[in-house]
């Protein structure tokens, strides 16, 4: 499982779904992490790079920050992004960053620890470059939500089953409880799981699923359908939506674990 922007996506990505939701979450996070001035932090899976930034502001002054992702894209953006800010970034793998042994107080990760292949290996590289007492926290999605639900049953039946699937693997996360015994067996203590909660507010379904959809990595089999059939498979989502419909938005409840640990 993996999630791989490229062409504009990225672009997409930071402009309508970072501010409607990643932003936020990114808020969760590091208020649970309790960043303080002067640590250094490492990013994992940055993405565009909305916690890092965040991060940074945490830290200041004299912190120091890295974002870590393997998408080549993702990590230019995040770099246009913050131009001018002291950030470093690495385009590597999770379980390979490079950096020196116990060098960094916290390691972070937002939304992307379910999509590590080799879970155990990226564990042990946080256990690696944490300081001793320096702590860790994923953040990842707790299912899926009333959308994104809406969203799935919608591309399966107007795109494909396989298509479909690619777009449900993105919340098909690991447990509460999987979460932490895979930190606990990866040598963390204080291990503990954090669910939280945000009321997500968004566009109308005809205007956000197309923005949505533009900056996913199906968003060429979405682009690629007649727009008698784009129009279909929206208004299955404003039918299964209904209920949320608060005017010309969308408002529902969405879910996070965060895992937490200490090496």
């Amino acid at each position: 499982m993996t999630f791989q922007l490229a062409g504009n996506e990225p672009e997409i990505y930071e402009k309508i779904l970072v501010p409607l939701w990643f932003r936020r979450w990114a808020d969760a996070l590091n208020d649970v992490l309790a960043l303080r001035p002067g640590e250094s932090v490492l990013d994992v899976a940055c993405g565009t790079g909305v916690t890092t930034r965040m991060a940074r502001e945490k830290v200041a002054p004299g912190g120091t920050v890295i974002g870590l992702d393997v998408n080549a894209s993702m990590i230019a953006k995040a770099k246009d992004l913050a131009a001018g800010q002291d950030i470093e970034w690495l385009e590597r793998e999770a379980s390979d960053s490079g950096l020196a042994s116990g060098t960094i107080d916290v390691v972070m990760s937002q939304h992307g620890y379910h999509y590590f292949p080799d879970k155990p290996a990226v564990l042990a590289e946080f256990q690696r470059v944490l300081t001793p007492g320096g702590r860790m926290g994923v953040s990842i999605w707790d299912g899926h939500s009333p959308y994104t639900s809406a969203v799935c049953m919608a591309v399966e039946r107007h795109i494909s089953p396989e298509i479909a699937a690619k777009q449900r693997a993105q919340r098909q996360t690991p447990s509460a409880d999987v979460l932490a015994d895979q930190l606990g067996k990866a040598g963390f203590s204080e291990v503990r799981i954090v669910r939280q909660e945000l009321r997500i507010d968004v566009p109308a379904a005809r205007v956000f699923v197309p923005l949505h959809l533009g900056s996913m990595p199906i968003a060429d089999a979405f682009d690629a359908l007649p727009d008698d059939r784009k129009a279909a498979l929206i208004e299955d989502v404003e039918a299964e939506m209904r209920p949320y419909e608060r005017g010309d938005r969308l408002v529902y409840t969405d879910a996070v674990h965060v895992a937490l640990g200490i090496r």
